[in-house]
């Protein structure tokens, strides 16, 4: 059980955290009304040591005053494979629901997964080749899934389970090596359970292929996800792994069914091709020459680490902490956005229209018709000045300061085009163009960064003379905003 420091910390929590709630409506909330069906949503929680619970308390707290009838766990509960740590999760579970009931003597359902951490997690580590350690606390090795499961969740284990709630169909499927196959095979078998005339739900910790952040999203699976759910227009599918924010509207996608991205209880992910200020190569995105995506190796910016993000009240919120609440009504979802370190909104609730099948708002091509490219405030300036940089292999760099972009009808700044143009014999000329992600775009609107800054190297400006500088904001589904200019800056010589 949790530890009286822990229990204690987490009560105090709880109190802070419910008034903070309250003073954070939800923005643009649509879910007013009684609702058939609410349901909590997280995933990635990559609990590790005693006291990583405290976010995760909070969660299930908000979960459990909004009346929700279930909590959904996209996978990665713990971090490194141990059961101690799927027993902190299993413990706070109970702190929160005893008994798996809510306030009001509700039953509210389980609907957890595992993911490759929790499965594969003790591979990685001490436990490797120690047969004695891991028989007692390695939660992938060899029948321990089942067993532990069993002791902690009070449940019968099975890899693909199927669950009702409130008369909603939920299936979930345990990770198993990246692959779902099995799905097909369960769906063959057991589709005929599934009311056609309501959404079922479904959970898996890998993106299903070709889905929410398309084919080059970190970490989606191999397609047989895809695949099973295609049979089913009434399928809503969750997923996790990327780490990617809820505040990417890319979130939601819906084809031949719905796909939703589920965000982190740990940190959220910079992991988009073809950036500048990240540091892991995607692997799923753009390849290039040499097999994968690297930063460019003259741009300084760095990878954006927690230390560059300002703490609020004692937590980086560079720590992510997202999850949705979901509200199932006869004509409509609604899935409301949270951050779990202040209890701010990350954003407008996201409605999707019921029956799928005859509306389907949130496919990228009609999404992105409805998208109002971000802008600059009108008295906004790119301060521009050179300095030495302290990474050697970068050396002197010119660096850009300058406002956020804002939001405009709901729309935040994604990315940043930055680049600079030589101005010489009435001619402009692009000499180098980048891309940054924005460094709050994972942020509530309430804890945005005032300003950004770029660095680039006069080392790839090879043509000397007079240079502008252009940034153009741009939001997710790649609608630009108009562009900011520097006044005109002498680069010569580094």
């Amino acid at each position: 059980m949790l530890s009286r420091r822990g229990f204690v910390g987490a009560a105090g929590a709880f109190a802070v955290f419910n008034r903070a709630f309250a003073l954070a409506p939800s923005a643009g909330s649509a879910g007013e009304g009684d609702a058939k069906l609410r349901f909590g949503v997280i995933s990635d929680v990559h609990l590790k040591e005693p006291g990583d619970e405290e976010h995760l308390l909070k969660a299930f707290a908000f979960f459990r005053d909004r009346g929700a009838d279930g909590v959904m766990v996209a996978g990665d509960i713990a971090d490194t494979g141990r059961v101690s740590q799927l027993k902190l999760f299993a413990d706070a579970w109970q702190t929160v629901f005893p008994g798996n009931r809510g306030l009001d003597g509700r039953p509210v359902e389980k609907l957890f997964v595992y993911g490759n951490h929790c499965v594969d997690g003790w591979t990685w580590g001490g436990f490797k080749g120690r047969d004695d350690l891991a028989e007692t606390e390695a939660i992938g090795y060899r029948d321990n899934r089942a067993r532990v499961w069993e002791e902690l969740f009070h449940e019968k284990y099975e890899p693909i389970w199927l669950k009702k709630v409130r008369g909603y169909t939920f299936i979930g499927a345990h990770w198993k090596d990246g692959s779902h196959t099995d799905i097909e095979e369960f769906l063959a078998r057991r589709g005929g359970e599934i009311d056609p005339s309501r959404p079922f739900f479904y959970v898996q910790h890998a993106h299903p292929k070709d889905t929410c952040f398309g084919s080059w999203a970190w970490g989606h699976d191999d397609g047989a996800s895809t695949r099973a759910l295609s049979r089913f227009p009434n399928a809503v599918a969750f997923s996790g792994h990327s780490h990617y924010t809820l505040t990417d509207d890319r979130t939601v996608w819906q084809g031949a069914f719905t796909s939703i991205n589920t965000a982190s209880m740990k940190y959220s992910s910079l992991d988009y091709s073809l950036r500048d200020n990240f540091g892991n190569d995607n692997s799923s995105g753009y390849r290039g020459e040499r097999g994968r995506a690297k930063p460019h190796p003259r741009v300084y910016i760095g990878r954006l680490q927690e230390a560059d993000v300002p703490a609020s009240d004692g937590v980086n919120l560079m720590q992510g902490r997202q999850g949705m609440l979901v509200s199932v009504y006869d004509d409509r979802l609604v899935i409301e956005r949270r951050e779990f370190v202040t209890g701010h909104s990350l954003g407008a609730d996201f409605v999707l229209p019921l029956p799928a099948a005859a509306s389907r708002p949130y496919a990228y091509a009609e999404h992105a018709k409805r998208r109002t490219a971000p802008e600059f405030p009108p008295d906004a300036k790119i301060a521009v000045d050179f300095v030495e940089d302290e990474e050697k292999a970068v050396g002197r760099a010119v660096r850009l300061v300058l406002p956020r972009a804002g939001e405009r009808g709901g729309c935040r700044v994604f990315d940043y085009e930055v680049s600079a143009v030589l101005f010489e014999d009435d001619v402009d000329l692009v000499q180098v163009q980048r891309r940054f992600i924005a460094p709050d775009f994972f942020l509530p609107l309430e804890r945005r960064i005032p300003s950004c800054e770029f660095r680039l190297s006069l080392a790839d400006l090879k043509l000397k003379g007079h240079y502008r500088f252009r940034v153009v904001p741009i939001e997710c589904f790649g609608r630009k905003g108009a562009a900011l200019w520097s006044d005109v800056v002498e680069v010569g010589e580094a």
